[in-house]
């Protein structure tokens, strides 16, 4: 019987107790209880419902004993369960609890224990080892000596060893393949000073395959503050590191192919010519483009002239040797360069095998095709001093190739009029093209990949010849980079770009951005940022509206120049954009340093997702880490619903291509895309 006598025993306990009479209210709390449950004082709790003192979840379970013990069906109950405390928080208590005389009547008699901590830390116990069971990581525990203590299910699945195969063993990963006197010495030093460590290294499988791990230490100490235990977190870094590979690979090599792209061609071209002039030596390029092959891929399809153009690889590189080098300049064109004692009759013979070899005919999926090839050749020096000047005169010689029938090679002279006279032609109404407004705008819808809505328009320039009529850029901007004309013209194309985007802002229409591509030479200008300031000024369009899209070559050309650069551009307020990428030879890596917005994937990559797998691992990869490094991902030459429906579950931010739609002028634009129901929309 809990009678007045033992009051004092009760109010110095270091246990909460409680009393609660046979209407379910509080008639004593003692001091313990008050303070763990946070009431300021014991009688602050009497008369309260015990109901409310209990967590809603176990009221029923508390009430079920209750009754038993005034039943009569248990003398004694005991309990975990969740008390209520005055702020309303959860407090773990292990209860125990029987039936008692109190001031003249029956009553339920509790104390209870306040648990929470160890509930607490049990429930954390648990949750770390449902952690470290379900880790897609390998993790192991090793003494101070790097022995291992245990490892989880990953740590297997990765490596192939078993728990019963690596606890006891040195771990490989944190001391090296021998004995503990190979431990790297650079990261002891930094798990000690630091405690912790991370870096790649290669580590074998039980299979005895290497494969690259990514591995992150960290250092565990004792209450003394001596290291006790390391816990290494590690990952296999195999398809990243393909990734990687095949990333750096594209770079460097068209991805048809398998041959030197425009970049590596150039580059490895100015490398021979050094050093042909350093030795006295002379050189060969050979300019070579495939008659009748446009006819054939119109009428059989790119898939169709993409395999005819690895059949034709195979052929080339059957007649050369192994030091000579072959590369794909662009579409059906290649170049092939002999950097040894190079004569006009050598060259004579090498082009007549590579045409005979070129005309016997072709099998592709049951079809036999017939193509020829019109090769032009420049020779170093005599035909130029320099990479440009050597392709140049090479390019001209093999038109004029062409224009003797095809199937025909020509050795470049200087009496080379008709095709010099064309382009001549060409690059002077070039000159007079700006100021007789033969150029126009057309606009290509960039949707959002989430839901189809317009959020950008690229601006694409079209030449209105007097004689030749509608032309694309294909024919005249890459004369226009080799005459400087592009400047001119790409400050026209910014400024009416803005002022179209402002006139349609103006009329209500809501279009994200207007994407301008800048060409490298363009980009290069000393006068670029002030050209952007005035075309804003100039349309009122806000800078936040405008993108200018650079390819990755030109940023690549002058790193340093170029960052400084594109932080003026971005002070104007301007978004960047990099086009092309995966054609030239930067990396995801060094994209970092650079203030940029967004990344387009090239259309070569999308051109074969969702049934070319490297692509596919490909673009996945550049998603994942442009988004991590927080850039918008645009791809370009979407044509079909499964390259829309792949790039949208890949992540990507932005579609544009056929498949939505083609460039057209504003004012079909505005039709067909800018509906009245449309305006202010986005």
């Amino acid at each position: 019987m809990l009678e007045r006598s033992s009051r004092h025993f009760h109010e110095q306990a270091l246990v909460g107790i409680y009393v609660v009479d046979a209407t379910g209210y509080v008639r004593y709390a003692n001091p313990k209880m008050a303070d763990i449950l946070g009431y300021d004082h014991a009688e602050a709790m009497i008369g309260l419902p015990f109901s409310e003192l209990v967590a809603p979840e176990d009221l029923a379970q508390v009430q079920a004993h209750h009754q038993q013990l005034r039943d009569g069906a248990r003398n004694h109950v005991r309990h975990t369960r969740r008390m209520v405390s005055q702020n309303g928080a959860r407090r773990w208590m292990d209860v125990h609890g029987s039936v008692d005389e109190f001031e003249g009547g029956t009553v339920l008699i509790e104390m209870a224990l306040d648990v929470n901590q160890q509930v607490q830390a049990a429930w954390h116990s648990r949750l770390a080892d449902r952690v470290f069971e379900s880790a897609s990581e390998g993790i192991l525990i090793t003494d101070e000596e790097f022995r291992i203590l245990t490892v989880n299910p990953a740590f297997t699945r990765i490596t192939g060893y078993g728990i019963d195969e690596a606890i006891g063993k040195h771990s490989r990963m944190m001391t090296g393949p021998s004995s503990r006197t190979n431990v790297n010495r650079s990261m002891l030093e930094q798990l000690a000073s630091i405690g912790n460590w991370q870096g790649e290294m290669m580590d074998r499988r039980k299979d005895g395959t290497w494969y690259p791990a990514w591995l992150s230490i960290s250092t565990i100490r004792d209450n003394h503050d001596a290291i006790s235990h390391y816990v290494g977190v590690f990952t296999d870094n195999t398809i990243r590191k393909e990734a990687e590979n095949k990333l750096a690979y594209l770079a460097e090599h068209d991805n048809l192919t398998g041959l030197f792209n425009r970049n590596s061609l150039m580059r490895t071209l100015s490398e021979k010519i050094g050093s042909a002039e350093q030795h006295g030596g002379n050189l060969m390029l050979f300019f070579i483009d495939f008659d009748r092959f446009k006819s054939v891929n119109d009428t059989l399809g790119h898939h169709f002239g993409d395999q005819l153009l690895v059949a034709a690889t195979e052929r080339l590189r059957r007649q050369l040797r192994q030091q000579d080098v072959l590369a794909r300049f662009g579409g059906d064109e290649f170049i092939v360069v002999l950097d040894d004692a190079a004569s006009e009759n050598m060259a004579t013979e090498l082009a007549q095998r590579l045409m005979s070899n070129m005309v016997e005919p072709f099998f592709i999926n049951g079809h036999k095709i017939f193509m020829s090839a019109s090769i032009g050749c420049a020779i170093y020096p005599q035909h130029g001093k320099d990479a440009m000047t050597i392709l140049k005169n090479a390019d001209i010689a093999m038109y004029r190739a062409k224009e003797r029938g095809k199937n025909a090679f020509q050795l470049f002279n200087k009496e080379m009029s008709v095709r010099a006279l064309e382009q001549m032609l060409l690059e002077n109404s070039l000159r007079h093209a700006l100021e007789r407004q033969e150029f126009e705008l057309f606009y290509q819808p960039q949707l959002s990949a989430a839901d189809n809505r317009i959020c950008g328009m690229e601006a694409l320039v079209r030449w209105r010849h007097p004689t030749r009529g509608l032309t694309a850029p294909g024919l005249f901007i890459s004369l226009a980079e080799q005459t400087g004309l592009i400047v001119p013209m790409g400050d026209w194309i910014l400024r009416e770009a803005c002022r179209q985007g402002k006139a349609w802002l103006d009329r209500g229409y809501r279009f994200g951005r207007i994407a301008v591509n800048l060409s490298p030479c363009q980009f290069l200008s000393d006068d670029l940022p002030a050209a952007i300031d005035a075309a804003l000024a100039q349309s009122g369009l806000p800078p936040s509206m405008l993108e200018l899209e650079i390819t990755e070559s030109a940023i690549m050309q002058n790193q340093q120049a170029a960052t400084a650069l594109l932080k003026r551009m971005r002070e104007l307020g301007v978004t960047i954009s990099v086009d092309d990428f995966g054609t030239g030879y930067s990396s995801l890596a060094s994209l970092k340093q650079y203030p940029l917005d967004t990344l387009k994937i090239d259309r070569s990559f999308v051109k074969d997702i969702p049934y070319d797998a490297d692509n596919v691992a490909i673009t996945e990869a550049i998603i994942a880490i442009a988004h991590k490094l927080r850039l918008r991902v645009v791809a370009e030459g979407v044509e079909s619903e499964e390259q829309n429906a792949f790039l949208r579950s890949a992540g990507c931010d932005v579609i544009q291509g056929y498949l939505h739609g083609r460039p057209l002028p504003p004012a079909e634009i505005e039709s067909r895309w800018f509906a009245e129901g449309e305006k202010n929309a986005g």
